[in-house]
């Protein structure tokens, strides 16, 4: 799932379902979408949560706005890779 999000921008994701593992940060059109290592807490307040992950070639961005309710996702190939 994560190359077929590679290069296209954000995209609308739904939180986790309870009976997910812990890798799992995001569901794309009903597929959950598992995360690596955090690299970077990028925002974390009350109106924003925004961190980066690296998974295998993959850089995953998690980001929820709290006002809104929405979350998003966006995955590029990580430098070194191509």
């Amino acid at each position: 799932m994560l190359s077929e999000l590679s290069g296209g921008g954000w995209t609308i994701a739904e939180p986790p379902l309870r009976r997910d593992g812990e890798s799992v940060v995001a569901r794309v059109q009903g597929e959950p979408i598992k995360a690596g290592f955090l690299t970077e807490r990028i925002k974390d307040s009350d109106d924003m949560f925004h961190v980066k992950y690296r998974t295998g070639q993959y850089d995953l961005e998690v980001k929820v706005d709290f006002a809104s309710g929405h979350g998003q996702i966006r995955v590029e190939e990580a430098d070194g890779y191509e």
